[in-house]
């Protein structure tokens, strides 16, 4: 039985690094001359939310390293910061994921929000204090506040249409155990 488990993992951790090439590839597209009035969603950040807080093994500490790591370098963000975020948020969602499996998701959301509003915050905060050029404030808050609405959309997506469900109390994880 856990031999059946391992196959769907690594497609689905495939399928997450095929998912963050697209997005990238869709954001860095041209499509407008003139810059947009409003920031985006960081369809990624909820991506990769929405798969921790469902299904951790799918999204391990090391690929969302990479992948945070590889949208600083393409971005040209500071390198490595907002990835080190991005992992700390990770593994705060993949911790609370047993104690959120049996609550609503009004609740998922509200702890989503929480990481998300935290490393924002935080990403701000060490710019501030090297003293980094970044986006003005209000732009930061916008993206912040589409992310947040975009993420019921992403854990949507993902329950419908690419099977990242919830683990039942009985379900078997990648080992073989009971979760």
């Amino acid at each position: 039985m856990a031999d059946a488990l391992l196959p769907r993992a690594w497609i689905m951790r495939a399928l997450y690094l095929g998912l963050s090439v697209t997005l990238l590839f869709l954001h860095l597209l041209p499509l407008e001359h003139l810059p947009p009035k409003w920031a985006g969603p960081d369809l990624v950040m909820a991506l990769t939310f929405a798969w921790a807080v469902r299904r951790p093994d799918y999204v391990p500490v090391l690929l969302v390293a990479l992948v945070a790591l590889w949208l600083d370098l393409m971005l040209q963000r500071p390198p490595g910061l907002w990835a080190a975020l991005m992992v700390i948020g990770t593994q705060t969602l993949r911790n609370r994921a047993p104690s959120l499996r049996d609550l609503t998701f009004a609740a998922e959301w509200a702890s989503v929000a929480s990481t998300m509003v935290a490393i924002t915050i935080a990403n701000r905060v060490v710019l501030a204090i090297l003293m980094v050029d970044q986006a003005p404030l209000g732009l930061s808050l916008m993206q912040l506040l589409s992310t947040l609405i975009a993420y019921p959309a992403v854990a949507i997506v993902s329950h419908a249409l690419l099977g990242v469900r919830k683990r039942a109390p009985g379900d078997l994880d990648t080992a073989g155990l009971r979760s």
